[in-house]
């Protein structure tokens, strides 16, 4: 079947880094072990519970610096949090004008991301001039579901209105592509704009 519709995974892919930060060059800075901030934002934190709603945004904010200060030290804890607020977060350019070159063909395009709730209203926030690029927004905190649940994926193809054929959905994470595979759809691992222009173009998208 033609490909109608690509999605894409919003941290990793259209952000140059995971959650737009480069977290080697932070923990660096500050003379910290390499994953020092994945552990605190993601693992010993409530983020899991925070993508699909199940806990306040205050609730998250504060089991990251509780795990913080167990990891490092309240003031080591209150310097590197501070600085990753206030860290660029730059998006990846190359991939983004591509994707305008895949609407100008006609394609329809996608996000689907795990992520806090909110996603639209930090769009339109920060990086309003990506919108336009976007025919459907899911993101995990706003629908309480969250890669690699198969639903989220089926989620996405109600609300752009394509089969699971007919699209394709992009993720730095191997595990949240090969769910993608898992319902139908054209799942690829993301690991450069060249490999993937590749994996498109095998699949017969005019890339």
């Amino acid at each position: 079947m033609t490909i109608k519709a690509l999605f894409f995974d919003f941290g990793g892919v259209l952000l140059q880094f995971a959650d737009g930060v480069d977290h080697k060059k932070l923990e660096s800075a500050h003379r910290l072990e390499e994953r020092t901030l994945m552990k605190c934002l993601y693992r010993d934190s409530r983020y899991l519970e925070f993508q699909v709603g199940a806990c306040t945004h205050d609730e998250w904010q504060e089991s990251i610096r509780t795990a913080a200060i167990a990891l490092i030290g309240e003031a080591r804890a209150t310097a590197v949090l501070a600085d990753y607020e206030n860290a660029e977060r730059p998006l990846n350019q190359d991939l983004l004008g591509f994707i305008g070159r895949l609407r100008e063909r006609g394609y329809k395009t996608g996000i689907i991301s795990n992520t806090i709730p909110g996603m639209m209203d930090r769009l339109k926030t920060n990086i309003p001039h990506i919108l336009p690029l976007f025919d459907v927004f899911v993101g995990s905190g706003d629908i309480r579901l969250a890669k690699p649940d198969p639903a989220i994926f089926r989620h996405a193809l109600r609300e752009m209105g394509v089969p699971a054929e007919a699209a394709t959905f992009t993720d730095d994470n191997r595990s949240f592509s090969d769910a993608a595979s898992s319902v139908g759809m054209h799942g690829f691992h993301f690991t450069g704009y060249d490999q993937f222009v590749t994996d498109l173009r095998s699949i017969g998208v005019d890339a």
